[in-house]
């Protein structure tokens, strides 16, 4: 049986995977861990430390947003560990006058979270733009997304954005020809940063391509689930 690993955004669980999954047809091995590390490197080894402990020689991979990023990194670095990969809203590191401004942006929202406490980010997280879709379209998801913030410690949080948002790593666009597995990029169709991010990422590796997933801004999976399961089921089939 084949092994998925699904990677969760900033905030979210492995909880946050369980409907996907379950539109996705066939014979396979979920696997939708808590990460609990902090850095890239210690995700790196937390998703290899799981494989190596449920003998998982080579697994798909699946990853959103953080997530996704995760993916990317993993997939840089031990592309051998990899059946597929694919990747929503991501991209690989925020580069110049963008990734400053995002570094110190992710910076004041981790002293604030510090601050504040975890419900008022709570409260402050899913009213950002970048998360309108996801309130318009599936407010049936909203108490179950709101109770998996509440339960996490501020101060781990804010170490996971400061050491795994967006800014924090080096960017590693230029190292993306080093995955050669098939790869799906998947960005919704109302996210224009993250299509222009998707194409990028397409673009740069070898075997990947581009999917835009209508009705969905950001968390794609969660807005529009069934057309994001049907290109997942295409392409883990793919040999």
């Amino acid at each position: 049986m084949e092994a998925v690993t699904c990677l969760h955004g900033f905030s979210q669980r492995g909880e946050s995977w369980r409907e996907l999954s379950s539109l996705v047809p066939g014979d396979l091995r979920w696997l939708t861990p808590d990460i609990v590390a902090t850095t890239p490197a210690e995700a790196t080894s937390e998703i290899l430390d799981l494989w190596e402990r449920l003998g998982i020689r080579r697994s798909h991979l699946v990853g959103y947003s953080a997530g996704g990023r995760l993916a990317l990194h993993l997939a840089v670095r031990r592309p051998e560990r990899l059946l597929t990969l694919t990747v929503i809203s991501a991209h690989a590191g925020y580069e110049g006058a963008a990734r400053t401004a995002r570094l110190e942006a992710d910076e004041a929202l981790a002293r604030r979270i510090e601050r504040e406490g975890i419900d008022w980010f709570a409260d402050y997280w899913p009213s950002l733009p970048i998360f309108e879709g996801l309130a318009r379209r599936r407010p049936d998801l909203l108490a179950s997304l709101d109770a998996a913030r509440r339960a996490q410690d501020p101060e781990h949080l804010a170490a996971a954005l400061r050491g795994l948002g967006g800014a924090s790593g080096e960017p590693f666009w230029d190292r993306l020809a080093a995955i050669g597995v098939p790869t799906l990029v998947i960005a919704g169709t109302e996210d224009p940063p993250y299509v222009e991010h998707a194409r990028r990422l397409a673009g740069l590796i070898p075997s990947a391509r581009t999917a835009l997933v209508p009705g969905a801004a950001h968390v794609a999976h969660l807005e529009n689930p069934r057309a994001v399961a049907d290109l997942l089921a295409s392409h883990l089939s793919i040999r």
